[in-house]
């Protein structure tokens, strides 16, 4: 088999994950599976801890993405009917976690029922209930 070499970036080209916003050079732009898949959830709240936590209670494996903000730790799971992720970016300084569903639901409290009583926690956990302020 011959082997082909693919030439370096050229000089002037940012990366790819940065957006150009029309002045970069790079023909490419990349996105995350995050950025990608996280328009269509529903936010029903946050939680008052960080994501590996609960992730280290269900035995979840926390990926690693980043979108247009920052980079963050996330997980994505079912429980009882219920498809949840949990969000942390790096650079939020209060140690908090975004609650998704990832397919949005008419009862949301209810989701918040299943995953507090699973995970073990009680409402203090809860920062707020409902969309982002």
């Amino acid at each position: 088999m011959t082997a082909v070499e693919v030439p370096e970036p050229e000089p002037d080209w940012q990366e790819a994950t940065i957006p150009p916003y029309g002045t970069g050079k790079n023909p490419a732009l990349q996105w995350s599976v995050w950025e990608h898949c996280s328009p269509t959830f529903q936010m029903i709240g946050v939680l008052r801890l960080p994501v590996r936590p609960v992730a280290r209670r269900l035995r979840l494996h926390v990926e690693r993405s980043w979108d247009g903000l920052d980079a963050l730790d996330v997980v994505l799971f079912r429980l009882r009917g219920y498809s949840f992720a949990l969000s942390k970016h790096d650079g939020n300084p209060a140690d908090v976690s975004y609650v998704w569903l990832t397919e949005p639901h008419e009862d949301a409290d209810q989701a918040w029922d299943v995953l507090l009583e699973v995970v073990g926690i009680g409402a203090e956990a809860v920062a707020f209930r409902g969309d982002a302020p």
